[in-house]
């Protein structure tokens, strides 16, 4: 890529910039609008329906929960970082043509344009850290369950350095935002349009991320597909480790149920109130993130133009952290107990 891309669309061709834009039924103050009160409400609700679960892990969990409450802390730590995270950065995405955007608004400085940025790639780098939650929660829960397993691979300091992936995946994904999605003069003139229409924002007033697939003239930016692939693998090996654990948990779980004494009965029900819980929590950040940011990088990979519909994809993201705690506090009995009756 050189500046003279942004000089050299060609007239009328099957690049992004010559695809008609259609109206929309949303106008864009009613989307803002909405989209703001959405992210503030959901870091509201996410907060103290997060910051509930930790006070009832702590305080009302079952005396067979051992080791696993610290785990379920941790990851209601972290919702709650990331609930305030986003009501503060207000995110939006953004998909055309062969590439997509997340963005947020900004003042005309260089400062206040580099800080929104690293905002958002702090933001990001936040899924990263997410989708490696989904799989440590279900690797420890198939430790739970199997004390062989456990005692091999997660005692003493192995444990440790399985709390610290969630981590490693957050810098990772930090780092490929930072190094290879940065805008560009190239990328403003390639979005200045787009931005116009669709939010009536100048490119000039915005900070944000670009992945950008082929430039104007239809040529692969390589550096983007190689990037793209390190996102790829942390997100496959997600929901690798949610699958197979997940299949293995049900089966080791379901095996105990049926050939367990009276005398265990205690831990059996709520080993199984808790996989019940883990299932909940599948599918909510499928639906609400898997999904979602999977059509995010699926259809600019095509060079497919979703448009407006891609905007949708922020709202989702903020949903997810609130209502994620809502399976863990009402499936598991000593839980929905203390919110129902005390």
């Amino acid at each position: 890529m050189n500046g003279s891309l942004s000089k050299k669309f060609p007239p009328k061709n099957k690049t992004p910039q010559s695809l008609p834009i259609r109206k929309m039924p949303l106008s864009i103050e009613n989307w803002k609008s909405f989209l703001k009160f959405l992210q503030l409400g959901c870091g509201l609700l996410g907060a103290v329906s997060n910051s509930i679960l930790i006070l009832l892990i702590i305080f009302c969990s079952p005396k067979n929960l051992g080791a696993y409450k610290y785990l379920m802390i941790y990851i209601s730590v972290f919702e709650t970082f990331y609930c305030l995270l986003d009501a503060d950065v207000e995110p939006h995405t953004f998909a055309y043509g062969p590439a997509f955007t997340v963005f947020r608004s900004s003042k005309n400085t260089k400062s206040e344009k580099a800080d929104g940025f690293y905002k958002l790639s702090v933001w990001c780098g936040t899924f990263g850290l997410s989708i490696a939650l989904f799989a440590v929660h279900f690797i420890y829960r198939y430790g739970a369950a199997d004390l062989a397993f456990r005692k091999k691979y997660l005692a003493g300091k192995k444990l440790l350095i399985l709390f610290l992936v969630p981590l490693i995946y957050m810098v990772w994904w930090m780092a490929v935002v930072v190094t290879m999605f940065q805008p560009s003069p190239e990328s403003d003139e390639f979005m200045r349009i787009p931005f116009l229409r669709r939010y009536d924002t100048q490119v000039e007033h915005i900070a944000y991320v670009i992945v950008w697939f082929y430039t104007p003239r239809g040529d692969l930016i390589l550096p983007t597909f190689l990037a793209v692939v390190c996102n790829w693998f942390m997100m496959f090996t997600s929901f690798f480790c949610v699958v197979y654990f997940g299949i293995k948990c049900y089966l080791k779980i379901t095996k105990a149920l049926k050939t367990s004494k009276m005398s265990s009965y205690y831990t059996k029900s709520i080993q199984n109130q808790l996989f019940q819980a883990l299932v909940m929590q599948t599918l909510i950040p499928f639906l609400l993130m898997y999904a979602p940011v999977g059509m995010l990088f699926f259809f600019p990979m095509l060079n497919m133009n979703v448009g407006f519909i891609s905007s949708f994809v922020a709202a989702t993201i903020a949903i997810y952290p609130a209502v994620d705690p809502l399976p863990t506090m009402f499936i598991v009995k000593n839980y929905r107990k203390t919110i129902l009756c005390k």
